[in-house]
């Protein structure tokens, strides 16, 4: 167990151990090591966004787009026919309660 003054009054200040000094170097050493890692990580990334900008910007073709148009057409018409059978089975429904629950005057 080392004492250390550090004013140099006689006094000792702190007392350090040699388990104490091995804690301080491995926390150093991991904090180090931690440091590298992201380091290391950091600069592959960056070597990947430079070469994904230097690659050609996808092209959107004119089939594609009449592709999406149709596609979407046909799900909206989807939607109304739908709506439309909701709608007469509403209706249906409606003639069959007031036909079937008439009120008692």
């Amino acid at each position: 167990m080392a004492k250390i003054d550090i004013d140099g009054d006689g006094k000792p200040d702190f007392t350090i151990n040699i388990g104490q000094i091995i804690a301080i170097v491995s926390i150093i050493v991991s904090m180090a090591g931690s440091y590298y890692t992201l380091k290391n990580k950091i600069e592959v990334l960056e070597a990947k966004v430079i070469e994904a900008k230097a690659l050609p910007k996808p092209e959107i073709s004119k089939k594609d787009i009449d592709g999406l148009k149709v596609e979407y057409d046909l799900k909206i018409e989807k939607v109304a026919v739908q709506a439309a059978e909701n709608m007469d089975n509403l209706h249906d429904f409606e003639k069959e309660v007031r036909n079937n629950y008439k009120r008692n005057r």
